[in-house]
């Protein structure tokens, strides 16, 4: 999620309201986590100065990362406006997730109290909790600011101070800096809302590990209300992973510093439970289990995935994510990049590196097949991406079939370079043209990856992406030396494979 660009002042045109513009620089939250009432957090701020005579108060309706409508307006309360003399100016409530805030300019404070998403990850819920917050005094906080703070429409971009009273032993694990006022105070700023939301934080007494891979600081942040001191063992997974995924992505980390803050919640069950949402610096992950042992396999896949997305769409992206609207969002048709290719890199990350067997990478291919085979197949990739909030039941089928999407178009790449260029190299060429800041036009991706290509990739996103056409895995696979059972599911090698085949795997798979 990059970072838009910071504005200092902002001209509206609205009926009824005048030319405004704001003349103080910062929001001034205070977030006070150490005084709960009910099991609610009281939150206040100081709005920009400005000469509106109104403004529309909003609280993300979603975030970018999930794509169903979450309202976290609805754990807003008591919301109230006050003047310099503590006299309440008029406020009204326009839906879940907006206010709208009269006589403004009169404004001097603005508070409210907000109740956690979620407390247990056992209670049954069908919403992903890993964007929500949640509160439990004096043992731990799980913060994602987009459902504690929010921002007037009319003035957007502008930086946050924030001042958040503690419990004294507790630390802010971040990849924002936290400056610490004294024993029960910290202070955190960010250069408008969406690097805040992008920031989650988890607060707690602390334990946490440093990792150093190549110039990147990793922080490991770990919390059960148990087990203490886990995040070494944690931190030396992930040091596994993140080597791996270093040279996967030619040598080089692409940020400078990144948190893994991680909630395990023990529970009597077999198995595990994993929610995890990707930000620009950091991954919040979210883990119940019977077993600890259950860990390690689980930040595999989900932390890997969720860093992997440091790639796409954090650096490369759209315009409707660069410009990302928390309240009406408009969707981007390039879910096949955003999570299909992520979760490519994750399943060929591991054989390409040699962390796994050639068995191992055949059953992850089948499971995807097997996942696919679960959703309607005869829907368009780029129409679906766009229809994503209407077509919740098809949403998972861009992790199944457009993993296997990465993989065909991996392998045709390979193909028409003869074997010097895949997927890896097509997403560094996106991250030079489109990283720091740019962003790609939707209608014009498929013809700019096709001039940094070969023609026939444009062709391949008309038939599999843009149209319809069942995905060619039995001929791609039998390219680099694979056979595929369209009856039974089953991948397996080749027994003799030619010359050729055995080219093509090389470069493909390493194998």
């Amino acid at each position: 999620m990059n970072i838009l660009i910071k504005l200092f002042f902002v001209i509206i045109i609205l009926p009824n309201v005048m030319i405004a513009q704001t003349s103080k620089k910062n929001y001034e939250y205070t977030i006070d986590l150490l005084h709960m009432s009910n099991d609610e957090v009281r939150v206040s701020f100081s709005p920009p100065k400005s000469n509106l005579k109104q403004g529309k108060f909003i609280i993300p309706k979603l975030v970018p990362g999930f794509y169903q409508a979450m309202n976290f307006g609805q754990y807003v309360s008591d919301f109230t406006a006050t003047d310099k003399n503590g006299k309440k100016v008029v406020t009204e409530r326009l839906d879940k997730n907006s206010w709208m805030v009269h006589d403004l300019n009169r404004v001097k404070k603005i508070s409210y109290q907000v109740a956690d998403g979620w407390d247990s990850l056992e209670k049954e819920s069908n919403e992903a909790r890993s964007a929500g917050s949640m509160f439990i005094k004096d043992s731990i906080f799980v913060i994602n600011y987009n459902s504690l703070v929010g921002y007037f429409e009319e003035m957007k971009d502008i930086p946050y101070r924030i001042t958040i009273t503690k419990n004294k032993d507790f630390y802010a694990s971040s990849a924002l800096d936290y400056q610490q006022k004294n024993k029960n105070t910290d202070i955190v700023r960010a250069k408008d809302y969406r690097e805040l939301v992008d920031s989650p934080v988890l607060y707690s007494v602390p334990d946490t590990t440093w990792l150093k891979i190549g110039h990147t600081d990793v922080l490991v942040s770990f919390y059960n209300k148990k087990e203490r001191h886990y995040s070494k063992t944690i931190a030396h997974e992930l040091e596994n992973i993140l080597k791996n995924q270093q040279a996967y992505l030619g040598g080089t980390l692409p940020v400078n510093k990144y948190a893994f803050l991680i909630y395990y919640e023990s529970s009597n069950e077999n198995g595990f439970l994993g929610d995890g949402l990707e930000h620009s610096h950091s991954t919040v992950c979210l883990y119940r289990s019977g077993s600890m042992k259950f860990l390690p396999n689980a930040l595999h896949r989900v932390a890997s995935h969720e860093f992997f997305h440091v790639v796409a769409p954090l650096n490369i992206h759209s315009g409707e994510i660069q410009h990302y609207d928390f309240l009406n969002p408009v969707m981007s048709e390039h879910l096949w990049l955003y999570e299909g290719m992520t979760e490519y890199a994750t399943i060929h990350m591991p054989v390409k590196q040699k962390m796994i067997s050639l068995e191992d990478f055949e059953r992850s291919l089948e499971e995807k097949i097997k996942g696919m085979k679960e959703f309607d197949n005869t829907l368009s990739f780029t129409e679906m991406s766009k229809k994503s909030m209407e077509r919740q039941d098809q949403y998972m089928n861009f992790y199944m079939k457009g993993a296997l999407l990465g993989l065909c178009l991996d392998i045709r790449l390979r193909e028409l370079s003869h074997g010097k260029t895949g997927t890896q190299d097509l997403m560094q060429m996106l991250m030079k043209k489109y990283g720091a800041g740019k962003y790609f036009n939707d209608n014009e991706l498929f013809d700019e990856i096709t001039k940094m290509t070969y023609p026939e990739i444009r062709t391949f996103f008309t038939d599999y992406i843009e149209g319809t056409q069942p995905v060619p895995l039995k001929e791609y696979l039998e390219k680099a030396g694979f056979n595929y059972d369209e009856t039974t599911g089953k991948v397996t090698a080749v027994s003799h494979p030619d010359s050729k085949q055995i080219a093509l795997r090389k470069a493909w798979i390493n194998q």
